[in-house]
């Protein structure tokens, strides 16, 4: 079963009370004539990934009635070992393995003269993606995108992973 962080939560739900470790970043995930979508760091922890991602759109803001929940912005991630993850399927919490991915922040405004649309999210990916490649992918129909993909350094991410560092020595408490 996946382990916990104490107070902050369990590890599947949010990054430990650390500092990340500079994993990747920044990279363009794709660009079109109507959107870019980026990522503007990767930080890596002993239990997992943080993805700090934006994206930008032109004329894909629409009133909020009227967006369906799948014309979103949505992210998925495949480990070396096969292991795929969506963003928000809890399934990877059934057998305690992982990977589960969410996003923990989101920031988005939209409209004006264009129905532009810009989007700040923060991802967490549990746990610790293995050594190979980590392909992150994403997917926005309202702006046309509906398989863009960036492929991350799994051993990377893991070394960067041991140089995170407590918020805290552990005599402070």
């Amino acid at each position: 079963m996946a382990e916990t962080s104490g107070q902050y939560g369990p590890d599947w739900q949010m990054p430990p009370p650390m500092l990340g470790a500079h994993g990747a970043g920044p990279a363009v995930i794709i660009r079109s004539e109507r959107a870019v979508v980026a990522t503007r760091q990767v930080l890596a922890f002993p239990t997992g990934i943080v993805i700090e991602v934006e994206a930008h759109g032109r004329d894909t803001w629409q009133d909020q009635y009227g967006i369906e929940y799948t014309d979103g912005l949505r992210f998925a991630v495949r480990f070396a070992d096969g292991r795929t993850v969506r963003q928000n399927d809890s399934a990877g919490l059934r057998d305690g393995r992982g990977p589960m991915l969410h996003a923990f922040s989101t920031q988005s405004s939209g409209g004006g003269r264009n129905n532009s649309e810009d989007i700040q999210l923060s991802l967490w990916l549990w746990p610790l993606p293995p050594s190979g490649p980590v392909t992150l992918s994403c997917s926005w129909p309202r702006a046309g995108i509906t398989d863009a993909g960036l492929v991350l350094d799994g051993d990377r991410l893991r070394a960067a992973a041991a140089l995170a560092e407590p918020f805290w020595s552990s005599d402070q408490g």
